[in-house]
């Protein structure tokens, strides 16, 4: 009984690590194939216990992790400010770019665990069309920085591809986003934001 109350203990404080922190868990081990949630049931000693399961696919999980976060919050790219700043095609025509704690610390590296969100703004600069997410994952593909990509509709629902390109939701490994920030960024490391510092 002692041995299961301390094992007990030790998965509470590792998912309470896990959420204080605020670090998704290793995007390669997510599924995006399973819908909804469910509950299952474990017996364990002279007790049952009920535990929900998220079987949501990441790209759900994580729009909630980035809003319960409070992304709007973390830092601009360093030398920046938090206000919108010209883009280009495929992003808006203004970006606000926030950086999460690891992104913020070592933005010239970006190590695994960095979490680049852009904000997506029309010609006009306030309506917002779209927020692509770049999460670096440890060997998560390698061929492109280890990021995982996601273009969100303001909404938190996934973005899919025109039609003429299939309408593929754009998330995990889109072509056009490893391509464009493969061929374009400077550094090898998949990301513009750090180009020249």
């Amino acid at each position: 009984m002692k041995r299961l109350m301390i094992a007990s203990a030790a998965v509470f404080a590792v998912a309470a690590i896990t959420i204080l922190t605020g670090v998704p868990q290793h995007v390669a081990a997510q599924s995006g194939s399973r819908a909804g949630s469910g509950t299952r049931t474990y017996t364990q000693g002279s007790g049952a216990r009920t535990v929900q399961q998220d079987n949501r696919p990441f790209e759900a999980k994580f729009w909630d992790y980035l809003v319960s976060a409070k992304y709007m919050n973390w830092a601009p790219v360093p030398g920046q400010t938090d206000d919108a700043t010209p883009g280009n095609s495929p992003h808006g025509a203004f970006l606000k770019m926030y950086l999460n704690r690891t992104a913020a610390g070592r933005p010239k590296e970006l190590p695994n665990g960095s979490i680049v969100v852009k904000e997506n703004y029309g010609p006009d600069g306030k309506a917002l069309m779209a927020i692509t997410v770049m999460y670096r994952s440890k060997g998560f593909n390698p061929q492109g920085g280890d990021w995982y990509w996601i273009k969100y509709n303001p909404n938190g629902t996934v973005a899919a591809s025109p039609p003429e390109m299939g309408s593929m939701p754009l998330a995990g490994k889109p072509m056009g986003c490893i391509k464009c920030h493969g061929e374009g960024a400077a550094g090898n490391d998949f990301a513009f934001l750090n180009d020249g510092m």
